[in-house]
């Protein structure tokens, strides 16, 4: 017998490898399946001479990937093994009788585990490793990081998963709430912020990226691993430019994340340990063994019971044929009160192993449903201010605008202190008009007959503040009406002198080419001239210098003022029966030299960096009243009717 101040017992891992083998021979025989025996079959197969390349990327796939799945869900499995006995009053009484520390079962029993989780990768991967040798296509730097990535993720999971076997005496309950635990975070936010979209005007929740997500493990990781090229300088022409050629190495982005949920596993063992040490023999058979942690379950419960199934009811029953604008709060917060309720006293029933609950449950019943009831009139009442909030100008460092009508559209980054305030006022004018929004989505979702619609909105507007916060807002299917151009105030007007700022008009002509400062370099385009309709009676392809010469004209036609012209109730770039469809390419420099994008074909050819494939562009229409720019396309043979070079 060891000495009970071990801290690690022999007899007892060689026990547990005796009792778990087919679990751990089933971990091993499932990586054989997939990494050497694919890996060799791919090769043998291959047309060819196999190129590291193509192994690089199947062991970072299956390294990333295949770990990451294979890690979450055997990890659960080999806790629930390892430390099955806390799950058995029997079992429980005679481990803990042993002149064995506490800390010489938990350190024992994990070691186990992961050991075996762990031989199964290194037997795996090296099996992976001499196979691509034998081909000659082995990269080392590739399956060392494979493995790190497996490792790291068997790290992190199994020890995620023996934390929460420590807080529970039920077997079947550990994987429900590892399970749960890993989707927790990300399934509560998308939950809420679906809540504040149906009730709160202006709520932009859905297009920010998740703030909780990295509470989500396994949906965080899933995010932020990729395979992906590396790319590298291959050659500098005789003109200095460089073309950046992407192929032939490969890259595991994000395993700095998972180092971090690596590190957070060592954590969570640390404190699992902390956990069992405390844990009363007596709580095996409980559904939550750890006394401070029931009211976290049973209200836990009930928040989850209430913004899943209660929204899900509220929605089967009563909003299929409903639109966010016409969905009740009240009618939402009833059903979420009636099913938060049944898993208050579901929790409470688990806990009790009893179906009489009530006198026991009763006033934390009355304290969930005040609070769900709070909630609802904060939400009614806007207390929390944020449907009428709007930054002061001096807080705005730069702001994101999109919007869409009818007519034109503007999608850009204002900076200019005009720009912001504009922008302002059309938000300040879209608060105001909330009533008369909402009264038509309300009503019903076409217009009322009595309410005729020129245009409709979709307005997104995103602050970044000069002390790093974001303010975004999001203003779907509103209404704007040409009668309320003149009126100051009003949607019509204030959306409409957004669109012309100045700022807007020339991102409008120029886009990413409007900055002076600007690290784009022209290197081509293409022209159709469009009349009555038909296009490609005149077109082709505009050297480098054709499309400087056309940049500096249209920047001529902006400070003339013949671009701020924008409507939301016509598109006047295509009203006319006569434009000019510019198509303007170029590339970016950096440092001084220019960069392109080309690509390897699958042939071997590279594409230039002057072709469309290795540019960005822009999409420029020109309109009668830019006399600059057909001007010049004039001096370059393009033919223009007679009706646009009168002016």
């Amino acid at each position: 017998m060891q000495s009970a101040t071990s801290f690690f017992n022999r007899a007892l891992f060689r026990k547990n490898l005796q009792r778990f083998w087919p679990l751990w021979l089933g971990y091993v025989l499932i990586w054989l399946l997939l990494l050497p025996l694919p890996l060799l079959n791919e090769l043998a197969d291959y047309h060819g001479v196999p190129t590291v390349a193509d192994t690089s990327y199947s062991l970072l796939q299956i390294g990333a990937y295949g770990g990451l799945v294979m890690g979450a869900v055997f990890g659960i499995f080999f806790a629930m093994a390892m430390f099955a006995y806390l799950t058995n009053p029997r079992a429980t009484q005679g481990f803990h009788s042993m002149p064995v520390r506490r800390e010489t079962l938990y350190a024992t029993n994990y070691l186990t585990g992961l050991v075996c989780m762990v031989s199964a990768l290194v037997l795996a991967f090296a099996l992976a490793g001499i196979t691509a040798a034998c081909f000659g296509a082995l990269d080392l730097t590739a399956l060392g990081t494979a493995l790190l990535a497996a490792v790291l993720s068997v790290l992190f999971f199994y020890s995620f998963a023996v934390l929460c076997m420590m807080f529970t005496g039920q077997i079947l309950a550990a994987p429900v709430f590892y399970g749960t635990l890993n989707f927790l975070a990300v399934g509560m936010e998308y939950l809420v912020r679906t809540f504040a979209g149906n009730f709160l005007y202006g709520y932009s929740g859905y297009s920010a990226p998740e703030t909780f997500a990295f509470l989500s493990p396994a949906w965080e990781l899933v995010c932020v691993l990729d395979v992906s090229n590396v790319a590298r300088v291959d050659r500098i022409l005789s003109d200095g430019t460089y073309q950046v050629i992407r192929g032939g190495e490969y890259m595991l982005s994000g395993l700095g994340v998972l180092v971090i949920y690596a590190a957070v596993g060592i954590v969570l063992a640390v404190l699992g340990l902390l956990v069992y040490r405390r844990r009363a023999s007596e709580a095996t058979g409980s559904i939550v063994t750890v006394a401070w942690a029931r009211p976290i379950f049973k209200y836990g419960v009930a928040v989850c019971a209430a913004f899943s199934l209660g929204q899900l009811i509220y929605f089967l029953v009563f909003g299929l044929n409903l639109h966010n604008g016409q969905y009740s709060l009240p009618g939402t917060i009833a059903c979420m009160l009636f099913t938060g309720l049944l898993g208050y006293f579901a929790a409470e029933m688990l806990l009790h192993k009893s179906f009489r609950v009530w006198r026991t449950g009763r006033v934390g019943a009355l304290v969930f449903s005040a609070v769900l009831v709070c909630f609802g009139v904060a939400m009614s009442l806007d207390l929390t201010g944020y449907e009428g909030y709007t930054p002061d100008a001096e807080e705005v460092e730069f702001v994101s605008v999109y919007l869409s009508s009818n007519g034109d559209y503007l999608s850009c980054k204002l900076d200019e202190p005009e720009s912001i305030e504009r922008t302002l006022a059309a938000h300040r004018a879209m608060i105001a008009d909330k009533a008369r929004q909402l009264s038509y989505a309300r009503t019903t979702y076409e217009t009322p007959a009595d309410a005729p619609v020129d245009s409709y909105l979709y307005f997104t507007v995103t602050y970044t503040l000069t002390d790093g916060r974001v303010v975004r807002r999001s203003y779907v299917d509103c209404r704007a009406f040409s009668r309320e151009l003149n009126e100051p105030g009003s949607v019509a007007q204030t959306m409409t002198a957004l669109l012309n700022c100045p700022e807007a008009a020339l991102d409008r002509v120029l886009g990413k080419l409007a900055d002076d400062k600007s690290n784009a370099y022209l290197t081509g385009g293409y022209y159709d001239v469009v009349s009555d309709g038909a296009y490609g009676e005149d077109d082709g392809e505009l050297t480098a210098a054709q499309a400087s010469t056309l940049v500096s004209a249209l920047r001529r036609d902006y400070e003339a003022g013949r671009t701020a012209n924008a409507s939301l109730f016509e598109d006047t770039r295509y009203s006319g029966s006569f434009y000019v469809e510019l198509e303007l390419w170029y590339i970016l420099r950096s440092d001084g030299k220019m960069v392109g994008t080309a690509m390897v074909t699958d042939y071997g050819e590279i594409t230039k960096s002057s072709s469309p494939a290795a540019s960005r562009s822009i999409n420029v229409i020109v309109t009668p009243d830019m006399s600059e720019t057909l001007g010049a396309l004039a001096e370059m043979g393009v033919e223009t009717p007679a009706t646009a070079r009168g002016f």
